[in-house]
């Protein structure tokens, strides 16, 4: 939730939120990380997503202020380093915002629609049970459960069966 917040504070992008999240999962099945230390993990994996996708990211500065100066600028640099190389550097990965809009779109999402699949989708940032499922499958499954709340029907058509290539039956898992 605190990193929701900071993600809406600065305005930043739904990719920038997803990356974030994304090397986060990385860096903590590579790495233990003490639990005092997990917002420090969270504001070094915000700042090297929002490099990577803003345009005009946050200064590092901004986010040594978000913590309420419990870490410094050069703390923050610094575990920047250790978890870029944790990662190999690696951070240009598939998230389901990458798959969001395409599929709203082909699902014929209006405002409200868009908006309770995203939430959907939020929700599942926090679930560890998430993991194991590929991005575009994590999309889909929103989209399915956002289409039955909001009574659609067939819940699940040909055309997102096609666009998606999964069927109803494999999102149920999900």
């Amino acid at each position: 939730d605190w990193l929701v917040e900071v993600h809406m504070k600065y305005r930043l992008r739904t990719e920038t939120l997803y990356l974030t999240v994304n090397i986060i999962d990385r860096y903590l099945s590579r790495v233990p990380v003490l639990r005092r230390k997990l917002q420090l993990l969270g504001v070094v994996s915000m700042f090297i997503a929002a490099k990577y996708e803003e345009i005009m990211p946050p200064k590092v500065g901004d986010f040594a202020y978000i913590t309420d100066n419990t870490y410094t600028k050069e703390d923050i640099l610094s575990f920047e380093c250790v978890v870029l190389s944790a990662l190999g550097f690696q951070i240009a990965v598939p998230t389901p915002a990458h798959f969001l809009d395409r599929l709203q779109k082909m699902n014929n999402c209006g405002e409200t629609h868009r908006e309770v699949s995203s939430y959907i989708l939020e929700l599942g940032l926090l679930n560890m049970r998430m993991l194991c499922y590929k991005p575009s499958h994590l999309v889909s499954a929103a989209l399915l459960v956002s289409n039955e709340l909001l009574n659609r029907r067939p819940a699940w058509p040909a055309s997102m069966v096609h666009h998606s290539r999964l069927s109803e039956q494999a999102l149920r898992g999900c």
